[in-house]
Order: structure tokens, then sequence, then C-alpha cells
């Protein structure tokens, strides 16, 4: 059988216009998370009462792996945490740590790591003295010798925000902005509370453009509700109870973020809340399930 040129140029171009829609479409799939973790300092309360309970229920409601905070191994050796984590089913790939354990005790909290099964050992917080422009500086170099001297435990140092890491120190300089362009990406880590940065009207898409690479974890909390009035606000709990809702509940564009996870390096994704309403199995629930829900 002979084809012609006109035949053949015909066939090729179909056979183009295939391709192209097959490439298309593989592109157009959606992306899911596929593993959701829950940091436990949401169900403090229902920990303080049974804490094996609370892991249970954790795993029945379907979550993958649970990220921890000191309390959890506060009144029990890190080795008894750890045998309950695994009886139930639930790995800590990440624990929230203190700021004078991260900063004079890198070795201990190693072992710590080591014991529980830690990648990421997260400072949550700090004080309202230590939030000026000098003082986050010298926090920079503290992440950085931390996680010099954890790297070769095979844990990275990672930070979580507030919204006050966004205010302006003067001269449109923040703390985020220093702590990200002082430490080393190669020794810490960042972990962005989605709801605490869009509180302060930050570009979130624009922040992961800006840092690629430098956020590995994120906390999902939705909000509902007017935050203009609350930019710069540190009213915590009146924050937490005019305008955090569990995850599915508010208007953040999760989606819209996680589209840029090959930009931000986002490799865990941990709901919280910081108040949640009872039934607390229903509030995580509500979440678990919003976050799978999600596609991007």
């Amino acid at each position: 059988m002979t084809i012609d040129r006109r035949q053949f140029i015909g066939a090729s171009g179909a056979l183009m216009l295939l391709s192209g829609c097959q490439a298309s479409s593989k592109s157009a799939t959606p992306q899911s998370i596929s593993k959701v973790g829950i940091q436990t300092y949401t169900l403090r309360e229902a920990f303080g009462e049974d804490a094996i309970g609370t892991f249970d229920m954790i795993k029945q409601v379907g979550y993958d792996y649970v990220e921890l905070n000191g309390r959890d191994f506060a009144t029990r050796p890190p080795a008894e945490l750890r045998k309950i984590l695994d009886g139930v089913g639930l790995p800590a790939p990440i624990t929230h740590v203190d700021y004078d354990s991260l900063a004079n005790r890198p070795a201990e909290l190693a072992d710590t790591a080591a014991t529980l099964g830690c990648e990421y050992v997260v400072l949550p917080w700090i004080t309202d003295d230590q939030r000026n422009l000098d003082a986050y500086k010298g926090h920079a170099e503290m992440l950085n010798r931390a996680g010099e001297a954890l790297k070769g435990a095979g844990v990275t140092v990672g930070y979580h925000n507030h919204q006050f890491e966004f205010f302006d120190l003067g001269g449109g300089q923040t703390g985020m902005d220093i702590l990200l362009s002082e430490t080393d990406s190669d020794l810490v880590a960042f972990e962005l509370d989605l709801f605490w940065a869009a509180l302060t009207g930050t570009d979130i898409v624009g922040l992961f453009s800006a840092h690629p690479g430098r956020f590995h974890m994120c906390h999902i909390k939705d909000l509902a509700g007017d935050p203009s009035g609350w930019r710069t606000s540190l009213e915590f709990e009146t924050i937490v109870k005019n305008l955090m809702v569990n995850v599915g509940e508010g208007s953040l564009p999760f989606e819209s973020y996680f589209a840029a996870n090959d930009v931000s390096g986002m490799k865990y994704f941990i709901a919280e809340h910081d108040n949640p309403p009872k039934p607390f199995r229903t509030s995580i629930q509500t979440s678990h399930d919003a976050i799978r829900a999600m596609r991007f």
C-alpha cells in the first residue's frame, strides 16, 4: 500500500494532535495531598484526659501521621510515647520544641528526635521581647547553629510563624524577611502557618516564589470572616474565636497555595485548629475530609 504526500501530512498531523491532547490531559490531571497529618496541640484538652484514646481517634478518623509538641512528652519519656505511637500506627515525622532546648541542648534534641522518629524539630514560638529587628537576627544565627549541630543526626531544624513575623519592623522589613534571608537553606526549613500568614494579607504564593524550596511544612487551618481589622493585632484568643474555623468552613484558597508545591518545597501538610469546637472528633474529621478533597 502506498501513501501519497497529502495522506502522510494528514496522518502526521492527526498523530501530533492526539499526542498533544494526551500530554494536555496528563498535565491537567489534578493533584491531591496523599498524606495528611494533624498537630496534637489541636487536641491538647483531649490528650490531657486520655492520650492513647486520642491517638486512636486520630488514626480512626484517617490521619496518616501526627506532628507532636513538647506537651506530648513532658510527662512521659520519649521512648514510652514512641511505643504508644507505634501501637496505634501513627508516625511522628515532626515535633515542635522550645527555644531553650534548640539553642542550648541540640544533642539532647537529637536523641529525642531519634527516639520518636522525627525528621524535623520546629521552633513554634518566640516571646514578646524577642520580636525586634536585632532579636530576629539573633534567632537566625541560633537556628543556623542548631541546624548545623542536628544535621549530622539527620534532623532538620524548622521555624513556624504566627502573624507577628510579618509585621513591619521598619523600612518595610519583617521578621520573616530576616529569618528567610539570614538562615542557611541547607540547615533551616520553614513551616508556614497559612492562617496567620493570610491574616496579615501576605501574598502566600508570592512568598513561595521569592523563597523557593524553603517551605517544607504547613499548618492548614481556615479563616472565616473579615480579617482586615486584625492585620496587626496580637489578640490571639479573640482572633481565634472570631476568625478560625475547621478546614473547609472558611474561605482561604488552599488549592491555589498547593498548586505551587513544586516551588515552595512543601512535603508535610498538617491540619490544626487552636481552639476547635466540640465534639473534637467531628472537628478533626471535617478538616481531614476537606483536605483529602482538595485538588490542584
